[in-house]
């Protein structure tokens, strides 16, 4: 499809960026691709603003690296790299959120 037909497609809204973008494929549940239509369709509805799936994917990557970036200033984050799965790695974000609210790095 030509560039320009994409960008007319309905609901897609070109996002220009000055940052550098890698295209990158992966493999994600049912469950999760139907999370992040979900949200983008929540986020639409309350504030008549398109945020992409690649977005959502893309702010997920961001607050995992500031979580991540401050497990060094507190003892109640464990390090991600203790992580032997996928799951094992969601246990520990969800751990380190929970340690950056009570350490009151993010507010609840």
């Amino acid at each position: 499809m030509h560039t320009a037909q994409k960008q007319r497609r309905a609901g897609r809204v070109a996002a220009h960026s000055p940052e550098r973008k890698v295209r990158v494929n992966f493999m994600i549940r049912p469950d999760e691709d139907q999370f992040l239509d979900q949200l983008s369709d929540q986020i639409f509805a309350t504030n008549a603003n398109r945020i992409s799936r690649s977005e959502i994917v893309s702010a997920g990557i961001d607050a995992l690296r500031e979580l991540h970036r401050l497990q060094g200033q507190s003892a109640s984050f464990l390090p991600f790299t203790m992580a032997k799965s996928g799951s094992d790695l969601s246990m520990l974000v969800v751990v380190g959120i929970r340690g950056a609210v009570d350490a009151g790095v993010i507010a609840k």
